[in-house]
Formats: structure tokens, sequence, C-alpha cells
């Protein structure tokens, strides 16, 4: 309707045109000028209404869904031609233009299939290698037994040494797509990881200095000779392995160690695997 109104107006401008006698081209040049100012002045509300078009099409998210919109987070409460309202997290309404919704980066939280559970937790340098092993063994139990949670790709592994504890990274889903009940499942984990540690007679660590007074033993004179020595031998023999071992020594170590180690349950010796 709105074409056809636009339609007859021209039609009209340019009877009225032809009735005074005025020329064509200075008609057409005012109609193209008047419409060029029309369309800047119109240009945000287009910009809106082919975005809310896109939105309608695209349908990258839906009223009542949960999400991540740059620094809003909230519930979507209404997708309009103009407009998009989402209700924050402190209850308020925020207002975003179409034109400028259908450029973010929109995190829809709501349709997520489950959700991320990871951590870091921190023993004290104390632990022995075999209170270290225990506690990984029990978590990655803990992980598997878990019914909320799924058991590829649980894991607990050592993630290294930081500055007052030995780290260990723990990385699971949750089969949940409801925030609520994530956080129920992530705070059982949490106090069955507190049981783990405790039973395994070690304990979390904290930022802390601890002072020992003991004597100083000094240096290992024998191992220190004994390492001065291999050294000496290697430069002697022009074998010292830096920056790298030769291309020969390389390939004689390669695949010579055993993994898993000696000990585990799936342990296969060197010799029985290349049989």
């Amino acid at each position: 309707m709105s074409i056809a109104k636009l339609a007859v107006i021209v039609g009209a401008i340019l009877f009225l045109a032809e009735i005074l006698s005025l020329p064509y081209q200075g008609v057409i040049a005012g109609l193209g000028i008047g419409g060029l100012a029309v369309a800047l002045a119109a240009r945000s509300t287009l910009e809106n209404f082919i975005g809310g078009l896109t939105l309608f099409a695209d349908k990258p998210v839906e009223v009542g869904d949960f999400c991540q919109l740059r620094d809003h987070l909230g519930i979507i409460e209404g997708i309009a031609l103009r407009s998009v309202k989402v209700r924050s997290l402190d209850r308020t309404v925020v207002t975003i233009p179409n034109a400028e919704f259908v450029n973010m980066n929109i995190e829809n939280l709501t349709r997520r299939d489950r959700i991320l559970l990871r951590t870091t937790i921190g023993l004290r340098y104390e632990t022995t290698p075999d209170q270290l092993r225990w506690v990984l063994a029990e978590i990655r139990k803990l992980l598997l037994q878990h019914p909320a949670i799924t058991a590829e790709p649980a894991r607990a592994r050592l993630l290294g040494f930081g500055d007052h504890s030995v780290d260990i990274e723990i990385f699971a889903y949750v089969m949940s797509n409801d925030w609520n009940e994530f956080l129920a499942v992530r705070e059982d984990v949490f106090l069955r990881l507190i049981d783990i540690v405790d039973e395994s007679g070690t304990g979390f660590a904290f930022p802390s200095m601890v002072n020992y007074l003991a004597r100083d033993g000094g240096l290992d004179q024998d191992l220190t000779k004994r390492a001065e020595e291999s050294i000496r031998e290697q430069r002697e023999s022009s074998e010292i392995p830096f920056p790298e071992f030769d291309i020969q020594t390389r390939k004689t170590m390669r695949d010579t160690l055993d993994y898993p180690p000696k000990g585990c349950v799936d342990f296969t010796p060197k010799s029985a695997s290349s049989t």
C-alpha cells in the first residue's frame, strides 16, 4: 500500500508539472533530492527493520532465552521490528536496536546441551608422589561414578607446579543446561573433592612462607663429580647434546620409555609390545 501511495503521489506531481508547464528534469531532480533526504532521515529505522527481519528469519534467540550479549547478561523478553528487550540480572530492561543486536556476538546459554565444570585445586608441596597419585585416581573415579557427569571427556590431570601448590586441573561436563542444577552438581563435586583430599592425608595449599631450621648438608660431592666427569667426557668426544642430540642418537632413544609406566593397569613392557 505504501508503494502504491508513493506512485500515486509521484504521478500527481508529474501531472501537475505538465499542467503548469514545468520542466520534467527539475521535478525529477527535486523528487530525487527529496527521496534522498527522506532515505537519510529514515536510515536508522530502515536498518532496525532489516535487522528485525534477520532476527525473525535466522532466530539466533527466542523469547525466554538466557544470553550473554557483550556487557549484558539476561533473559530475552521481547523481539520487535525495531529493538530487542533484555531483562538483566539486576531486573532492569535493556533495549538494544536490531541493527546493533544482529552484529553482536550472541552467546545463547539456554541452548547449551551441557555445562562445563572446570577448576584447579592446589595441594601442599609436602604431598608425596604416591599421595598425589592416590588423589588423582580418586578424583577420576569420582568423575566416572557421578551420575550427573559425562564420562567423556571427564579428566583430572596434574597441571603443574604453582608458586605455592602442586596443581591438579579438573575438566568435566555436567549433563544439564539449567544453571541452577549445574550449581548444585558443582557444589556436590567440590564437597566430595574436600573429602578426597582429607582422606589422602595431604591438604589444600594456600599462599604461605615456611621457614625450615636445619643444617645445610651442602651439595653431594660424589654426584657433582659424576655429572661433571660425564660432561667432560662428552666434550672431549664432541658429543655434548646441545642444542640437540645428533640424528642417530635421537633415532636410538626414540620411544624407549615405558608409558604408561610400570605398575599401571595397562602397562605393557617395550619388549612385549614390539613382538
